[in-house]
């Protein structure tokens, strides 16, 4: 699915454009955030759905299948979606082959100056944006830590060619990214203090946690 919105939004001419106009008027929130996340992962279990997708030839027949099946998203929020994670990867990856600038995002005192050093490189997002992209990241199966009997820690640390695992332990330092501690989440137990990730209705476990817990034992 990703691959023909590429086409729209992150071709050369088109990513340069619209970065431009995301950094000047930037307006979304986490609330778009998820709601393009769930669109992505309802097309993922529409086959036919994700057929026609696949068929459009410009960005107002892609936009009008998705609001025929009631998602009210705009070309403006999907760019936004797009173009932000591909900064934040693209900063990951130029991470990886310059050591210099590892070490200048490593040694980030909070994600202010994270974010600011990125923007140095030519990288525009937000300390949120970071911060929902690497947690939407730890979550992913593939990536839970496990302790087996012995303390080892057995996790997958790349998420494809890129080594995420540094950047997931800098955001837990600075409370971007909650840590694992209960499978469901209450609901809304202390939704009055949201903007402390370490809260019991802000932690949680990912999806496949049990499946990785079964791994790990039958390693030991």
């Amino acid at each position: 699915m990703y691959y023909q919105l590429w086409n729209f939004f992150l071709k050369d001419d088109e990513y340069c454009d619209w970065k431009e106009k995301i950094k000047v008027n930037n307006r979304f929130n986490k609330a778009t955030w998820q709601t393009i996340n769930d669109f992505f992962a309802f097309v993922e279990k529409n086959f036919y759905l994700k057929s026609q997708l696949g068929e459009t030839h410009n960005l107002e027949q892609f936009i009008h299948l998705v609001k025929e099946n009631s998602y009210n998203l705009t070309s403006e929020e999907f760019a936004w979606f797009l173009v932000t994670r591909q900064q934040i990867w693209m900063l990951f990856d130029l991470a990886q082959k310059t050591p210099l600038l590892k070490e200048q995002l490593l040694s980030a005192k909070n994600p202010q100056q994270f974010v600011k050093i990125a923007d140095d490189y030519g990288y525009y997002f937000s300390v949120e944006e970071l911060a929902w992209l690497l947690t939407e990241i730890k979550s992913f199966s593939e990536l839970v830590p496990i302790n087996n009997s012995v303390g080892e820690i057995i996790s997958v640390s790349n998420y494809g060619k890129i080594e995420i695992g540094y950047w997931i332990w800098l955001a837990e330092e600075w409370g971007l990214v909650p840590p694992f501690c209960h499978r469901i989440q209450p609901v809304n137990l202390l939704s009055q203090y949201v903007d402390n990730p370490f809260l019991p209705d802000r932690c949680f476990l990912p999806k496949s946690y049990f499946n990785q817990h079964f791994v790990a034992q039958t390693l030991v």
